[in-house]
């Protein structure tokens, strides 16, 4: 093996969640050569990283989303010469697009029409949750020989620390001049899982200020202003409002700066993970949502769930455990926060 295609066209989180397989890659094999397929905006979860040599950007909905552009990028690609091919995420169109490019060999998971276009089929059922996510990724590279490292990973460049600085001094000076702690709220999740009421949130953040005396930056992305205006005009005391207009690497240098992040299962959670930053994570009983599957795997991070039983999908009222999630308490998530203040229970 002296070049290999590495592809994973979904979401943030899953991508963050498949660094561990690039670093594991190199580690076992020095001289490989590593190119990654991702979307666009995921591509600044794996630009600076050591482990990889080439990013190929692969765009479904747009310049790739004809069979002439699959075409056109499968020659791209055939004419990188990879020798390998392994395929984190598995569908039709990545798929065809590997089979399209010649790449002799090509391994993922056996568990969709699309193993068709494979030479090596791994046999995994990851809708029944018997591992994470992250642990399912290492294992389509046992076939290679690779010994396992468990541990997710994004670089931010010195430009984009240097640039996270000056807004950090910014944004700092103008609600407060003496700062103890920075603990972030991510309060959105894209819709993936089941969440926190904002309200308790909102409670949170004036727990978290009102007893350790921290200031909180309430994050989110482009389309969730209205959600972080209406939490942090709840908020009493040092709260920073913060948009990350300007891409995943400032995100995952702000999230960095934070003593503690809290949200729940969604990719800035797995960024702050992959940067050191502790997290506390309120994650739904949907089955294939459960952390075991999808949680923060730092070791000092903690996912929090209701102690109600496992659901296919949440009906709502219709459940008699509705709505479980106002079940994860305040109390309860700030009892986790200051423990990652102050290494001890300060609740």
């Amino acid at each position: 093996m002296k070049k290999i295609l590495i592809t994973r066209t979904d979401r943030i989180g899953d991508v963050v969640l498949s660094t561990s397989v690039f670093k594991s890659l190199k580690n076992s094999f020095p001289s490989v050569s590593i190119s990654v397929l991702v979307r666009n905006y995921t591509k600044d979860i794996v630009t600076n990283n050591p482990n990889i040599d080439e990013v190929i950007i692969y765009d479904p909905e747009g310049e790739h989303r004809t069979i002439r552009g699959l075409h056109e990028l499968a020659k791209e690609i055939k004419s990188k010469n990879f020798d390998t091919a392994l395929i984190l995420f598995l569908n039709f169109k990545v798929g065809l697009l590997t089979y399209l490019s010649r790449i002799p060999r090509r391994i993922g998971p056996a568990t969709k029409l699309a193993q068709i276009f494979l030479t090596d089929r791994i046999n995994q059922h990851r809708s029944g949750v018997g591992k994470h996510e992250t642990d399912y990724n290492l294992e389509l590279t046992e076939i290679l020989g690779v010994k396992p490292i468990r541990q997710s990973e994004i670089y931010i460049p010195d430009e984009i620390t240097s640039s996270v600085d000056k807004l950090f001094s910014s944004l700092i000076t103008r609600h407060s001049s003496l700062i103890t702690f920075i603990v972030g709220i991510h309060p959105g999740s894209g819709g993936s899982a089941r969440n926190w009421k904002s309200e308790r949130y909102a409670e949170l953040a004036n727990k978290i200020i009102e007893k350790t005396g921290a200031t909180v930056f309430v994050t989110g992305g482009h389309g969730e202003e209205e959600l972080l205006d209406r939490i942090i005009g709840s908020i009493k005391g040092k709260a920073v409002k913060y948009i990350s207009y300007g891409g995943l690497k400032e995100l995952a240098g702000v999230i960095k700066k934070f003593n503690v992040m809290v949200g729940p299962s969604t990719g800035p959670i797995h960024i702050a993970t992959a940067v050191g930053t502790p997290v506390v994570s309120i994650y739904c009983p949907i089955f294939v949502c459960q952390p075991k599957r999808w949680g923060p795997i730092g070791e000092k991070d903690i996912a929090l769930m209701p102690d109600v039983p496992f659901c296919k999908k949440c009906i709502f009222e219709k459940c008699k455990y509705y709505d479980c999630m106002d079940m994860i308490s305040v109390d309860r998530v700030f009892e986790e926060v200051a423990k990652r203040l102050y290494g001890k229970d300060n609740s």
